[in-house]
């Protein structure tokens, strides 16, 4: 039960620290920032000082099996980053400041130095309201001693370390010149700071990224891109880079990553990243890059080559970056090589609600066609078909949904399902008023801009046939109330605070 306390504690208070961050048109459109980046975390804390070890909790209580408390070390302030008046008040600044005590789950020597976040509870209502229902039961959990600054686990800072967070204060607030510092840590010898450099990166928009491009070095990119050691999600960044400040020469070598030429085919892990490498190809050379994407990737019809479906994604995933984010090749173009999965039903469904997004309705005949045709194992591809038709404004396409419900009426009417779920989902993301579409409308105003983070290694499934009663309509009922999960999330918050309390509460030493 001891070491059950350990954890549910611990678990409380490194989640203090987490929020959620509104990410919009991220520098590179196919990286996930791994985690707050140190600017955000201390932006979100009411207090964060630079401290040094001078007391290490005993050996013993770092066991993985130990029992009894939470190890803690002590603390004292070297400098106050934010919330001083906090901080000072608190008792832990001047000659004769108190150590902070915090928890510590790493062996390591005094003298090491930390930054450390603390959280008050008096935060107010305004403050309450914006959190998400984990954070509000944190914030339930610390409100309970209200008194007290809850500091949050050390983060261990090198020297170098310290320079670094202690600049962030002087850095714009965003644009290249803030980019450019935490260019010089990407791959930084202190993980850390690279760690912390990619965020930044991957949290800013594209368009700041493009304004740093006379300040790269397109040769250190592709080096890091052709070292198989690179982590994925950094190549990604770095080839995406490498698409704003590259050459002729660099797009050959990039060609040959993807063709699986060369280094990469002794060294697979080069081809980590590939949606980004298509993507720095084509900014490289231009549409006439797109003739060997398509041959690779996407053509089908009379060839027997045995494209990996995490391949075909990816591609897919970088035509959509050419289509939506840039202006470096003609969006008929980037259209035209959409297409090509038209002549594998089994993918076509891939490419259906981006021609939709993008009013290409030149596809009108040939759907109708797949729709017609679909088999047991592509039946799924029905619905986005019946809701591309029910998008295009043209008569024709209105004339061909009434033909396909005579062939099938039960896809027709989960068409309109998806469509209506679609729309109550991209409402409740952004705030915005439910409201019945439009007939003709059922799916470009609900198609949302698809996100580079989705998982190209899930197999392409069929959707199973789902069987409905009842009425039908375009527009489904609005979901349920929730009171019940509210009710759950209460007695999960009260219990956390009770077994968390009794792991915090000191306890008598032994005599």
């Amino acid at each position: 039960m001891m070491r059950f306390h350990r954890l549910m504690a611990a678990t409380c208070i490194v989640g203090l620290a987490v929020a959620s961050v509104s990410i919009e048109a991220p520098a590179c459109p196919f990286c996930t920032a791994v985690s707050l980046t140190f600017a955000q975390e201390i932006d979100q804390s009411d207090a964060a000082v630079i401290v040094r070890l001078v007391k290490a909790p005993p050996a013993a209580a770092l066991a993985p099996r130990a029992e009894g408390p939470l190890p803690k070390g002590k603390f004292e302030v070297v400098e106050v980053l934010k919330g001083g008046d906090l901080v000072a008040a608190a008792g832990h600044t001047g000659g004769q400041g108190k150590p902070i005590e915090a928890i510590v789950l790493e062996d390591k020597p005094v003298g090491t130095l930390f930054l450390l976040m603390a959280y008050k509870a008096d935060r107010g209502n305004s403050y309450f309201n914006t959190m998400s229902t984990f954070q509000c039961s944190l914030f339930m959990l610390v409100a309970m001693e209200p008194e007290r600054l809850l500091w949050s686990s050390p983060i261990r800072l090198s020297e170098r370390g310290v320079d670094y967070i202690k600049a962030l204060g002087a850095l714009p607030e965003k644009g290249p010149d803030r980019l450019a510092f935490f260019m010089q840590h990407l791959e930084d010898e202190d993980d850390s700071l690279a760690r912390d450099s990619y965020d930044e990166f991957a949290v800013s928009p594209y368009e700041e990224l493009k304004g740093l491009s006379d300040r790269m070095n397109a040769a250190q990119l592709l080096a890091w891109i052709e070292d198989p050691k690179v982590q994925a999600n950094r190549r990604r960044l770095y080839a995406t880079m490498l698409g704003v400040c590259g050459s002729k020469d660099d797009a050959a070598r990039i060609a040959d990553i993807i063709a699986g030429k060369g280094s990469a085919a002794e060294q697979p892990e080069i081809r980590a990243g590939l949606d980004a490498m298509i993507a720095c190809y084509v900014a490289l050379r231009g549409a006439e890059a797109l003739d060997l994407v398509d041959e690779l990737f996407l053509e089908r019809k009379g060839s027997d080559k045995d494209i990996p479906f995490t391949e075909t994604y990816q591609a897919v995933m970088a035509l959509r970056f050419l289509g939506e984010e840039s202006d470096l090749v003609p969006r008929e173009r980037v259209l035209e090589s959409l297409r090509h999965l038209l002549d594998e039903p089994k993918l076509a469904d891939l490419v259906i609600a981006d021609l939709a997004r993008w009013e290409d309705w030149s596809v009108i005949d040939r759907l109708v066609a797949i729709f017609k045709d679909a088999k047991q194992d592509n039946i799924f591809v029905r619905e986005p078909i019946v809701n591309y038709l029910r998008a295009c404004p043209l008569p024709e396409a209105a004339e061909a949904v009434k033909e396909l419900q005579k062939i099938d009426p039960e896809a027709v009417r989960r068409a309109a399902t998806l469509a209506g779920l679609a729309g109550i989902t991209a409402a409740a993301a952004t705030g915005d008023e439910i409201t019945p579409a439009p007939a003709g409308s059922a799916l470009v105003g609900v198609i949302a801009d698809v996100q580079g983070d989705e998982d190209p290694n899930e197999e392409h499934p069929a959707l199973p046939a789902v069987a409905e009663k009842g009425p039908t309509s375009a527009t489904p009922s609005p979901p349920p109330g929730r009171g019940w999960q509210w009710a759950l999330w209460a007695a999960i918050v009260i219990a956390v605070a009770v077994f968390a309390r009794a792991a915090l509460r000191p306890t008598k030493a032994p005599r």
